[in-house]
């Protein structure tokens, strides 16, 4: 953190003053240099000059820690919150060493609340304790302030940790709570605000199986975003009722909204679109069509494509292609290699994941190793049980019924 002397001399520099033009006729040189050099303290009066000098206020060279220097520091923060996000990488720990020697010393402004609510969800990333205090603390400026839209995130943050807890029933109730909160105060959250309130309820429904509910939402806020000219969120609206298709066998309503997705992705020019989508159209083909041929295809041509970190979860689709093909050997070590993803919580995603345990324990039995092939078939059973009854979780009883059976 800058001292007083540090700031001084960084704001005439950014201002290309020397040190004659700011000292001016009230001060001399070797005064204002020996300040800048914490080698001597200036008045009262003297601040008061040198701000006027700066063209800013007494208080910013007063406060411990400077407007300027917060808003670069949360510029910097921003920067790589977004790239963490984005990403999903573990870039946390950055965050949290920029952000701690100004913790206990933020001014009471917008800079300092989004400092903490950033600094909290690192914390909380990184499975640190602590975090909760200062998520409350940002919530308390927010409100203080006025800000609503980010007070309203920080709900929707804690109504999406009993998401990542799989207490999905809990996570609907608190976000609904929110939205009568605001409602019955009056407060009406901006446009992309109200998106991501529609785009969580949504898929919390369909979490619980409230699947007409869900798409009810998610109509209304497409047909939202139409009206207001708004693409935020379009691409998520759109892939998870391209998937509740797929789970439900419609080909025309799964098609539909993927080639709008392709639309999108032309549009934005997001590659990440493409290959979410061919990941999709896989899945369809093995679990649903069971052309495995075609599956293997689209498959491949991703994974030649984009490096492995991209295309890392089309592993468990390639395994599933080449077991459908009878190339067991071959499958193995793809299904093997296949990793569930740290920041999957839905149950549509966690029972696709969970079939690679299935999937394992058939091969296993085929190259006649029951003993494997019985653990699998309960780690596959014991975490599907509690997910809703969808088609994954009928495969993987299935497996689990015919491998204990033997």
């Amino acid at each position: 953190m800058a001292s007083l002397g540090e700031r001084i001399r960084k704001l005439r520099k950014e201002r290309g003053l020397t040190l004659q033009a700011l000292a001016g006729e009230e001060l001399s040189k070797g005064m204002l240099s020996l300040i800048e050099n914490n080698k001597a303290n200036p008045s009262m009066e003297s601040l008061a000059y040198i701000a006027k000098q700066l063209n800013i206020h007494l208080n910013e060279l007063l406060e411990e820690v400077s407007p300027s220097e917060l808003r670069e520091v949360l510029k910097e923060v921003e920067n790589i919150y977004l790239k963490i996000m984005d990403d999903m990488t573990s870039g946390f720990k950055k965050i949290v060493e920029l952000v701690t020697p100004f913790i206990d010393q933020l001014p009471y402004r917008y800079e300092s609340a989004r400092l903490l609510e950033i600094y909290s969800r690192c914390l909380y990333y990184m499975k640190e304790d602590g975090w909760q205090k200062h998520l409350e603390q940002a919530e308390e400026m927010y409100e203080g302030l006025h800000l609503m839209n980010n007070s309203a995130d920080i709900q929707l943050f804690r109504a999406m940790l009993k998401f990542n807890d799989h207490q999905y029933e809990e996570s609907l109730k608190m976000l609904k709570h929110s939205r009568k909160v605001f409602d019955e105060r009056g407060i009406i959250l901006d446009s992309l605000k109200k998106l991501d309130f529609d785009f969580s309820e949504a898929i919390l429904h369909m979490a619980i199986a409230e699947d007409e509910d869900a798409l009810n939402i998610i109509e209304d806020a497409i047909n939202y975003s139409k009206e207001h000219q708004i693409f935020y969120k379009i691409d998520a609206l759109y892939r998870v009722t391209a998937f509740h298709s797929i789970l439900n066998n419609d080909e025309e309503r799964k098609n539909y909204y993927i080639d709008k997705l392709r639309v999108f992705a032309d549009f934005t020019e997001d590659p990440k679109i493409d290959i979410v989508l061919d990941l999709l159209e896989a899945h369809y083909l093995n679990s649903f069509k069971h052309d495995f041929e075609g599956a293997l295809k689209l498959i491949d041509k991703n994974m030649k494509k984009y490096n492995d970190e991209e295309t890392s979860q089309f592993y468990i689709e390639k395994g599933k292609a080449l077991y459908g093909m009878g190339k067991l050997d071959e499958a193995l070590p793809w299904l093997e290699k296949h990793r569930l993803w740290e920041f999957m919580h839905h149950p549509y995603d966690l029972l696709m994941n969970y079939e690679k345990d299935a999937y394992l324990a058939l091969i296993y039995e085929e190259q006649g190793r029951h003993e494997l092939a019985m653990k699998h078939a309960e780690i596959a059973k014991n975490n599907a049980d509690p997910m809703p009854d969808l088609p994954y979780k009928k495969f993987i009883m299935n497996v689990y019924d015919e491998i204990t059976s033997k």
